[in-house]
């Protein structure tokens, strides 16, 4: 029988205040409080929901079941390793953190301590990717074409846009495909950080895959898409509008009894996508696999796998002036 789990949230920022929204709401937890270093923040967004605004992390870890981390990327590590002390699950929001070395003592600090690890990649419990990752299995995928573009914001001062944003269709391409990297190409520029704010990215699979992925902060749109090629379709994805369109060939004609005939070349299938809040499913799937013991979708080792070939997208980009 699944058990209501004591849940608290690190960090009520741009994230962390969905966190508390989300978590409010759900018969899976009992939202107990949040910490902020802002404790002003925290004491608002308490007052709002009924909840305890902790002075310290450790008065917050002694009263949960379960903690979500959306602090500052270079907090993950301090906040994710004291909290698996203290015996709570964790589920930290992406990157899991900001190198290779901080998210393996993350994984084995949750191994240790026999507590669960979730990373909040969320696009993949987005609707619509959940949709994809059902149709594809039965494609013959060819290639695909990721971009995640937006206008700059500072609230991310601590991450480049592999990071921050690349990062949710890398492991979006990790869930796709399990074949081998076999080269990858990137370019890339810094605009208004010291770190990569454009970069475009080639990542060729052993499987013959070729993948295609383009993050922008410095974009002044919102596009969030994918399209995929496959040898019978062609899959367009909208991730804002939570749509999923198909393209198929066929060679239907219409004889309509007159000199003018129609020729349909292809059909378009608009595919059904359940209405759900990201979000919300994220935290269902950990509570699901905290009290069942099933394997979470986007756990640690999943971070890590990610998290390296964002470094290494990085560190092949060609970066521009600055």
């Amino acid at each position: 029988m699944s058990r209501t789990l004591k849940v608290g949230v690190i960090g009520v920022g741009s994230m962390g205040k969905n966190h508390v929204r989300v978590l409010s709401s759900m018969r899976e937890y009992d939202l107990i409080g949040c910490y902020d270093i802002n404790h002003e923040s925290s004491s608002a967004y308490a007052n709002l929901y009924g909840i305890i605004a902790y002075t310290s992390p450790e008065e917050l870890y002694r009263d949960v079941d379960v903690v979500t981390i959306a602090a500052p990327s270079f907090l993950h590590k301090e906040y994710a390793l004291a909290a698996a002390s203290a015996g709570c699950h964790v589920l930290v929001e992406k990157p899991i953190a900001l190198n290779t070395i901080d998210a393996q003592e993350i994984i084995d600090a949750c191994k240790l301590a026999g507590v669960r690890l979730c990373v909040g990649h969320v696009e993949r419990y987005n609707p619509a990717i959940a949709t994809l990752l059902q149709i594809i299995t039965q494609e013959e995928l060819i290639a695909v074409d990721f971009q995640r573009m937006s206008p700059f914001y500072t609230r991310v001062a601590d991450a480049s846009v592999v990071e921050d944003l690349m990062v949710h269709d890398i492991d979006i391409l990790n869930a796709i495909t399990a074949s081998p990297i076999k080269r990858i190409v990137s370019h890339g520029a810094r605009i208004y950080t010291d770190k990569l704010d454009y970069a475009q990215a080639l990542i060729t699979y052993e499987n013959d895959l070729v993948a295609s992925v383009t993050a922008s902060r410095v974009t002044e749109t919102k596009i969030r898409t994918a399209r995929i090629s496959a040898r019978k379709c062609f899959i367009l994805i909208d991730y804002l509008n939570r749509t999923v369109e198909i393209s198929r060939k066929t060679n239907f004609t219409l004889d309509v009894g007159y000199a003018v005939q129609y020729k349909q070349e292809n059909i378009i299938e608009k595919v059904i996508v359940p209405i759900y809040e990201p979000l919300r499913s994220e935290f269902e799937h950990f509570a699901y696999c905290i009290n069942t013991g099933d394997d979470i979708a986007t756990s640690g080792e999943m971070g890590l796998k990610a998290l390296k070939i964002c470094h290494q997208i990085q560190e092949n980009a060609i970066i521009g002036k600055g």
